[in-house]
């Protein structure tokens, strides 16, 4: 899958908040539901290069710098607000059922903690017979 543009994702995240690094990494992971982490050798040049264009600067926070928009930075996510919300729907779009697919693993997730916090013993073993038919299911999709 096409990774999606570093650039205007970074500049769309940081006109939201500030970021370090790893932080934006995470927030386009969350922002994308998984379907997109990119690489720190992907996030710190492009940082580098807004930077030296004046689109964002850096704070020292203890151990982490901090980006965050310039004024510059600012006039171009405003000014450039399209693209801004295109790099998310690309992403989206290039998922596809991917992201479907994550979305139900989390509800399925969400049930089965219910059941394992909340069951009786029947309904903990109805549960757990109830995920090995479907990963055998899921499984024979693959053999298919």
């Amino acid at each position: 899958m096409r990774k999606g543009n570093v650039r205007s994702a970074i500049l769309s995240l940081l006109s939201q908040h500030s970021y370090n690094g790893y932080g934006m990494i995470r927030a386009i992971a969350m922002h994308t539901d998984g379907a997109w982490r990119p690489s720190p050798g992907s996030v710190y040049p492009t940082l580098a290069a807004l930077q030296a264009e004046g689109l964002i600067e850096s704070s020292e926070e203890g151990k982490r710098t901090e980006f965050s928009l310039t004024a510059a930075g600012k006039a171009y996510v405003a000014e450039n607000s399209e693209e801004m919300a295109q790099v998310w729907a690309d992403v989206n779009e290039e998922a596809g059922a991917g992201t479907e697919l994550r979305a139900g693993m989390h509800k399925l997730g969400g049930a089965v903690q219910q059941i394992a916090m909340a069951g009786t013993e029947e309904q903990i073993k109805s549960a757990t017979e109830a995920l090995d038919a479907a990963r055998r299911t899921i499984y024979q999709l693959l053999a298919d």
